[in-house]
């Protein structure tokens, strides 16, 4: 079940969910997702909701709906790529941002970057 928060539209927080799951690859190109009147009785939220959120990733071109047969994640490699860069550079944006509010320098949170990755090469 899905956690939502209060700062920002549910049916936001369902596309990003969405997105997320097509960038770890939950979701595959091209792949069915659950349909509108499914999604909303196992988030428990309003149906209204959920086809507000099919409806923008429909002209985001993030997913397409066949009638009759349901929705799909786009088949479009190229969004996915371009998802998973714009998750990439606010990740490592808020990541700069936050070292920097803690005033470490631009060489300091370099190091601490390379340290990190080295971490994750001897594992």
């Amino acid at each position: 079940m899905m956690e939502f928060n209060q700062k920002e539209p549910i049916y936001t927080q369902i596309i990003e969910d969405i997105k997320i799951k097509f960038i770890n690859g939950t979701y595959q190109l091209g792949q069915e997702i659950p349909s509108r009147r499914e999604l909303a009785k196992r988030l428990g939220v309003n149906p209204n909701t959920i086809q507000r959120a099919y409806r923008e990733m429909e002209d985001m071109k993030l997913i397409m709906t066949a009638r009759g047969q349901g929705s799909f994640m786009t088949t479009d490699a190229q969004i996915l790529e371009s998802l998973r860069e714009e998750a990439l550079d606010a990740a490592v944006s808020q990541s700069i941002e936050m070292l920097r509010s803690f005033g470490k320098s631009d060489e300091e949170i370099l190091d601490t970057m390379k340290k990190y990755l080295g971490r994750g090469a001897a594992r």
